[in-house]
């Protein structure tokens, strides 16, 4: 969308600002730190200069956009097992955030919060709107709208510009981005599912990130998309993470890990978007990724995946060949 407004240079100048490599933009696997993201819908709203960007950016967006981990909530077989489930696995698509199920009397509130409140993220709200609600749609029908909707900022001077376009009631300054859903379509059963069962372990075969827990699992993210650009040096990576160079080093030494075997780590990971993504042979991969025997490539990605190179390529082709396309 900021392509279609502003041109490519200005979607260019965007994601340079923010250190992302373009390919983020086009990638539904990546893991992307929850703070760059943010930052990067402030900076294509002002670039565009329109108030309902993000929400824009929300309405073009389906469920399948955000990825295998999406596609998996989005085949509950009721709309309240979908929203449970995402709840699970949301930590493989972003940090900093949650999302969490609230009663209120005869309804039950959808909210998506991050744990950033001090910092401006009101783009990022808009768009969150219309893709939760297009999850919502799968259940209960494509013409449903919420009894409420909450956001979490204070109602700005040019509110009045987003607040015909959402489709019911906004509350402002609420602790969350929220839906309001009466409890009985809680129960409401999909019409059909299309494509072969995702699990939770195809989640985390695709998953390129090796940990979990934060703030190691942001370092390591922004890593790997630096390493798309070429970029390895710690002091940058330390930069786009928002910490000194000394603080990211005594958060590797608490993992027992040097930044030198974060990099190899990295590699690995890298490693596997290649197999996922592109026709490489296995040989290329390894030399793309600095190995000079295709041996040691495949002992080394066997040990930290589970799978062989060429077993990983095979399962990622048939989960990516059977994606829920609704």
């Amino acid at each position: 969308m900021l392509v279609d407004w502003e041109g490519e240079r200005a979607f260019q100048k965007t994601f340079h600002a923010e250190g992302l490599p373009l390919v983020t933009a086009d990638r539904d696997d990546l893991f992307v730190p929850m703070a760059a993201l943010v930052r990067v819908f402030e900076r294509a709203a002002k670039a565009t200069a329109r108030r309902d960007f993000g929400l824009r950016v929300g309405e073009r967006l389906q469920p399948q956009s955000y990825g295998l981990w999406m596609q998996y909530c989005a085949q509950a077989p009721t709309l309240g097992e979908a929203l449970r489930r995402i709840g699970d696995v949301l930590h493989f698509h972003q940090s900093g955030s949650r999302s969490r199920l609230v009663a209120e009397g005869a309804f039950v509130i959808w909210r998506y919060e991050r744990s950033q409140p001090n910092k401006t993220h009101t783009q990022h709200s808009d768009h969150a709107v219309p893709a939760m609600l297009s999850l919502i749609r799968l259940y209960v029908g494509a013409e449903w709208a919420p009894s409420w909707i909450e956001l979490d900022y204070p109602r700005d001077a040019d509110a009045g510009i987003v607040e015909p376009l959402m489709p019911g009631p906004v509350r402002f300054g609420q602790p969350a981005v929220g839906i309001a859903v009466p409890i009985a379509l809680i129960s409401k059963q999909r019409p059909q599912r299309i494509g072969k069962r995702i699990t939770p372990l195809d989640l985390e075969i695709q998953d390129v990130l090796p940990v979990t827990d934060e703030p190691l699992r942001s370092i390591f993210a922004i890593s790997v998309l630096r390493l798309m650009d070429g970029r390895t040096d710690i002091d940058g990576t330390a930069a786009m993470a928002g910490i000194s160079v000394r603080t990211l080093q005594r958060h590797l030494n608490r993992e027992g890990l040097s930044y030198r075997s974060l990099l190899e780590r990295v590699r690995l990971t890298r490693a596997r978007a290649l197999l996922e993504h592109t026709d490489l042979t296995i040989t290329e991969v390894a030399l793309t990724l600095g190995y000079s025997e295709h041996a040691n490539f495949t002992r080394a990605f066997s040990r930290a995946a589970g799978l062989s190179p060429v077993q990983f390529r095979h399962h990622m082709r048939w989960i990516n060949g059977n994606k829920d396309p609704s």
